[in-house]
């Protein structure tokens, strides 16, 4: 082979090395369109994340005989929930887990669903507030050793899958 050729490669060889590097580095993210960055939310021993909203405020809390409940609503009100309801101290685990969690699903039971992600959404109407007859998009979680259940609910089907597949318990 003759020296030209050699140089040749090696110089393509260079050339491919450094864009597979400069790609990988993340230096052209956002070079074409703005990447949307997601929000970390930590309320009442919680954390989960999303794109759209960047707080949410307590709008009523109710200290009742089983769970004590938090309403979150995003400041913006643009349709994003999160419900909060912690029966710790207040409930046994089991009955929790065999009574209270069976008794709260009920609600969703007749509730047309869809999966995002992995994550069950139950696909609803805002019946309340200044969004009346949007669609929202529902999910919950429990967690039984906390006896706590966490209910999101957004206009945004990808969001809502978001929120609840990132949630965790402090």
């Amino acid at each position: 082979m003759n020296t030209k050729r050699v140089l040749l490669i090696l110089l393509i060889t260079v050339v491919i090395l450094a864009s597979v590097t400069v790609v990988s580095a993340g230096l052209f993210d956002g070079l074409f369109k703005e990447e949307q960055k997601d929000n970390v939310i930590e309320i009442d021993g919680i954390t989960f994340n999303t794109t759209n909203v960047t707080k949410f405020k307590l709008e009523e809390k109710d200290n009742g005989e089983y769970t004590d409940t938090y309403w979150y609503v995003d400041e913006n009100d643009t349709g994003y929930n999160v419900h909060i309801f912690n029966a710790t101290g207040k409930v046994d685990k089991s009955d929790f887990k065999t009574v209270a969690m069976p008794a709260y699903k009920e609600r969703y039971d007749n509730q047309p669903t869809q999966t995002v992600n992995g994550v069950v959404l139950y696909v609803q109407t805002a019946t309340s507030g200044e969004h009346v007859g949007e669609p929202r998009y529902a999910a919950f979680v429990q967690n039984n050793d906390l006896s706590v259940i966490v209910d999101f609910s957004s206009p945004d089907p990808n969001e809502t899958a978001k929120m609840a597949s990132t949630l965790k318990f402090k």
